[in-house]
């Protein structure tokens, strides 16, 4: 059974609020050769070093490095709750952004982590819009951080 439906703009800013802070706990996923040459193939990248990984060390690369739409396999992988509204009727993708930082390698064990870190009641045409914006970090076991996303999501 859900939460009754928050009464008043206050109600809403506390409950937006309450959602800022780490979502689950850290995962871990390995990068597999297999995983990475699919990506590869299905975004139409057929540079050697997303196969080979000779070609990979010669261009100064640690092994064979995964395209980035990879990020998407990690970061949708249903194993962190999504943030739950009791008002509105709708939630809608916002927007997306990317920050790259070091490549991410096959055989990489890339450390997951989520959390709101921003929520914010807003006033559009169609009345009040919660926005929550929801970040993910990935590290590689080195400790090197080797992206940052970050979503926007809308509830109407």
């Amino acid at each position: 059974m859900s939460d009754p439906a928050p009464e008043s703009a206050d109600d809403i800013k506390q409950e937006l609020a309450g959602m800022v802070g780490p979502i689950g706990e850290a995962e871990k996923v390995p990068v597999e050769y297999l995983s990475a040459m699919r990506m590869a193939m299905a975004v139409e990248d057929f540079d050697p070093i997303h196969y080979d990984a000779r070609a990979a060390q010669a261009r100064g690369y640690r092994g064979i490095v995964a395209p980035w739409p990879i990020l998407s396999l990690m970061q949708y992988n249903c194993s962190h709750e999504l943030p739950r509204f009791s008002f509105g009727r709708a939630t809608v993708h916002g927007e997306d952004g990317f920050e790259f930082h070091e490549p991410i390698i096959v055989g990489d064990v890339i450390t997951v982590t989520a959390a709101v870190t921003d929520a914010q009641l807003k006033r559009g045409r169609s009345g009040l819009l919660g926005l929550v914006t929801w970040v993910r970090r990935f590290a590689n076991q080195l400790d090197q951080l080797c992206a940052v996303s970050r979503t926007i999501v809308i509830r109407r």
